[in-house]
Order: structure tokens, then C-alpha cells, then sequence
């Protein structure tokens, strides 16, 4: 099943800052693996962050999260101690440019499958006989 259609396939993203924090009160953000037209989505906000003003600036990395982003936990208000309710409205009284950065950064590298990611998703041959060929990249003399 792709991961982008798996219901229990989620990223759990904890911010560098929040690193020293104790496991139980530890803020955490969950991500969704992207299907391919949502890594464009997600890279054109991220193109779009680049080249904007400020105010723009901060209006294309709330979008780009939320293409993203599925909820968070320990996320709490510092004044009330009340659980800060997850949403394009909050995200952006959350977190800031730069932890929304880091956030779409972790993400966009996540989309890229490891060797082992496609190891794992590669079909067996009808035949039952292992690879004939190896993959391009494996195989590749210089």
C-alpha cells in the first residue's frame, strides 16, 4: 500500500528545540507522507516562501504546513496550561517562520525513499526468481 494511503503511516516531527524536553511533555507534530501532486504543492509554497515579502513570506509556510501537517500533541497555551487546538488559524500563533521551516524541510527530505524504502516496495518476479537486473543507481559504473 503506498504510504500516503496508509491510515496508520504518519511522521512524528519534534522540533530541534524542543529536543531536551522530557518524552511525556515532549511537543510533537504529525505529518502525513505526501502522494506526488502534494510534494508539488508542498514545493511550490516552499518556492513561493522564498521569493516573498514578509507577510507573504509567513502566509505561504502556514499553507505549506497545512498541506502536511495532521495534528500535534503537547501543544499547550503557557498561560492557561490548556491543549492549543490544531488548525491554520493556531499554527501560525505556534509556530514560527522558521520552525515552520524546519517542519516542510523535514517532510520534503522524508518523501525521498531510502534504499531500503525501496528494497522493501520492490514486486517479486511472477517467475519467483529474484532480480534479473539491478536497479540503475546500484549498478552504475564510472
Amino acid at each position: 500500500m503506498p504510504r500516503s494511503l496508509d491510515p496508520t503511516s504518519r511522521m512524528t516531527i519534534v522540533l530541534a528545540s524542543d529536543l531536551d524536553q522530557p518524552a511525556e511533555t515532549q511537543p510533537r507534530l504529525y505529518a502525513m507522507h505526501l502522494n506526488a501532486n502534494q510534494q508539488r504543492k508542498l514545493a511550490d509554497g516552499m518556492s513561493r516562501m522564498e521569493a516573498s515579502t514578509t507577510g507573504e513570506k509567513i502566509g505561504a509556510a502556514i499553507e505549506a504546513c497545512m498541506i502536511c501537517l495532521i495534528g500535534w500533541e503537547n501543544m499547550n497555551d503557557p498561560v492557561t496550561g490548556k491543549p492549543i487546538v490544531f488548525g491554520p488559524d493556531t499554527l501560525g500563533e505556534v509556530l514560527d517562520v522558521e520552525e515552520m521551516a524546519e517542519v516542510i524541510g523535514f517532510v520534503s527530505s522524508a518523501a525521498t525513499a531510502t534504499k531500503t524504502d525501496k528494497k522493501k516496495s520492490e514486486s517479486p518476479h511472477l517467475s519467483g526468481a529474484g532480480n534479473s537486473a539491478n536497479p540503475a543507481s546500484e549498478s552504475a559504473e564510472t
